[in-house]
Parts: C-alpha cells; sequence; structure tokens
C-alpha cells in the first residue's frame, strides 16, 4: 500500500455546559459538537517496522507526548501488532485553540493505523481505545453535529445542523484548558443563568436551527475583562456575523453566517483591519467522512 492522506477536521461547540467535578477529577460537561472543514493533513505510510513521526509544525512535540503518537502505540499495545508505518502530519488547525485540532489527529490516526494494518478499523471497535486517549477523541469518530455527554467522550450522533459558513479568529494568547476550568468553578454554584442545552438537541431532532439558543459557559470566563479575546469576538459581530461563539474552553472565537457572499465579504474587511482569520465551514456527517478518507476508502459510517 503506498502513502495515503487523510484529513483531521477541526470541531467547535455549539452549545457547552460545565456540571461540575466528577469523583474521577474529570468535569461533568454537556455538549453539542460540530464538524467543520478546517483541517490537518496526516499523511501515512507503510515501513516494515517501527514508528516515524514529523510535523510541520516545530513547536508541537514529536515523541511520546504527541497525540499521534500515542494514539499509534496505544492501537499497537490493544492488538499486539508489530507493524510499522512513517507518519507526516501538517498542521492548519491552531492549536490550543478550543478546536480539538490534536484530538482530530488522534482520532484519525487511529483509523488510519488500523486500516494500513489490517486491523479492525470500524468507528465503533475504535471507540473505546479513542476515549482513553482523550475527551474529545470520540467525537472525531461520528462527526456531524452530534451530543456529548459524561466528560464529553459519549457520543450521540444528532441529525446535522444547516451549513453555515464560519469566520475563526484566535487570540495571541490563549487561555489554558485547566486554567478555564479553574475560574468556571467559581461560578457553578450560581443559579443566575439557566442555560438549557436539551432546547438545541430538540431543535436539531425537529430539523431546526436557532443560534439564540447557542451557548457557551466558558464565554462568561473568556471575557470578563477587556482585551484581545473580547476585541476579537466584538470584530466578527462588527463584520457580520449572526453569532460569535467561543470554541471549547477557549481561546478561538467562531463567527456563524448564513451564506459564503457575506461570510467573504467579512473575512476581506477583517483582513483588511490586519486581523488573521479564518474562512470555513461547516460539515454536515457524510461530507465529513467523504472528505476525512483517502479516495480508496470513501465510506459512512452509520
Amino acid at each position: 500500500m503506498s502513502q495515503l492522506r487523510y484529513r483531521a477536521h477541526a470541531k467547535f461547540n455549539l452549545a457547552l455546559d460545565v456540571r461540575g467535578v466528577r469523583p474521577d477529577g474529570y468535569h461533568e460537561i454537556r455538549t453539542v459538537l460540530q464538524s467543520m472543514a478546517l483541517c490537518d493533513l496526516l499523511d501515512v505510510y507503510p515501513a516494515a517496522s517501527g514508528l516515524e513521526f514529523t510535523c510541520s509544525d516545530p513547536a508541537l512535540p514529536a515523541g511520546a507526548d504527541n497525540l499521534v503518537v500515542k494514539a499509534a502505540l496505544a492501537l499497537r499495545e490493544a492488538t499486539g501488532c508489530a507493524k510499522g508505518a512513517r507518519i507526516h502530519l501538517t498542521k492548519r488547525i491552531p492549536s490550543q485553540a478550543g478546536l480539538g485540532g490534536g484530538s482530530s489527529d488522534a482520532a484519525v490516526a487511529l483509523m488510519a493505523l488500523a486500516r494500513l494494518w489490517r486491523l479492525p478499523s470500524d468507528p465503533a471497535t475504535l471507540m473505546p481505545l479513542a476515549a482513553r486517549l482523550g475527551s474529545d477523541v470520540p467525537f472525531f469518530l461520528v462527526g456531524g453535529t452530534a451530543l456529548g455527554v459524561g466528560r464529553g467522550e459519549e457520543i450521540y450522533p444528532l441529525p446535522d445542523a444547516p451549513r453555515l459558513r464560519l469566520l475563526v479568529v484566535k487570540p495571541a494568547s490563549g487561555m489554558p484548558t485547566a486554567e478555564a476550568y479553574r475560574r468556571i468553578d467559581d461560578r457553578l454554584t450560581q443559579q443566575d443563568v439557566a442555560h438549557n442545552i436539551y432546547a438545541i438537541v430538540q431543535c436539531a431532532v425537529d430539523g431546526r436551527f436557532d443560534e439564540r439558543l447557542l451557548f457557551n459557559r466558558f464565554e462568561e470566563v473568556a471575557t470578563e475583562k477587556e482585551g484581545e479575546a473580547a476585541a476579537l469576538r466584538q470584530a466578527l459581530l462588527d463584520a457580520g456575523a449572526r453569532r460569535a461563539v467561543l470554541a471549547g474552553s477557549g481561546s478561538s472565537w467562531v463567527g456563524l453566517f448564513q451564506s459564503r457572499a457575506l461570510a467573504q465579504d467579512a473575512y476581506r474587511r477583517m483582513v483588511h483591519r490586519g486581523i488573521t482569520v479564518v474562512l470555513t465551514e461547516t460539515l454536515p456527517r457524510r461530507d465529513y467522512w467523504e472528505r476525512t478518507l483517502p479516495r480508496m476508502e470513501k465510506e459512512t459510517p452509520s
């Protein structure tokens, strides 16, 4: 088998509620996740033995701390497979941005290597291994629009939200995940903010979409001080976004637009202002799988 190229797509959260700390130390969350077209590229080559990993971003770890390498080692350990591979990751998804880049890379690495090594590669088989790698990883074995519960690793596919054009902006300095959770913990006992994530789920089931229902509890701490994060959110709204939502625990903001023309016009205006911005779109589940897998391996999980 020759080299195969996989696409590891980003995500953002249409809704994200934090319910408190669990006995295992993780936070209990409820979230609705959404795939987007922005992606990393994973090139996988066969090798007789050994694992070789390289990355286009020298700032990322290339050893056992990288989630792609962790995924490869975990798959080997779980199956007893001793076959080798060479993997090159081209980073396009900003790191530490709440967009799930590392988790997506790990999930796609599991699928790619399982196929390369002729192991069971269906998402249901890989799901337990994905959950051990990270809370967000299982979502990328589903794609599209999905409900996440528990610590986020329990994934339930939903009917796809409508296709939306997106602009993504990221502050130069983000908030570490641990710090974001620490700051939101101080607010979890407050009862003055009531969000109903199941209203969004019901909209999806009914084939409706209402951006007024979208929320992310982490926005409360991301915008509590004036600064770059608040300025970028406002820039998206000023450019015509119908809604701007925080991705994950931060630090990226995602602006939602209903048409390509509106998003492209906003993109040009923000670039003219010197703002680094990514123009992309949401992906329904079928398109997610069409784009993720190499052409010779197209399939859509049921």
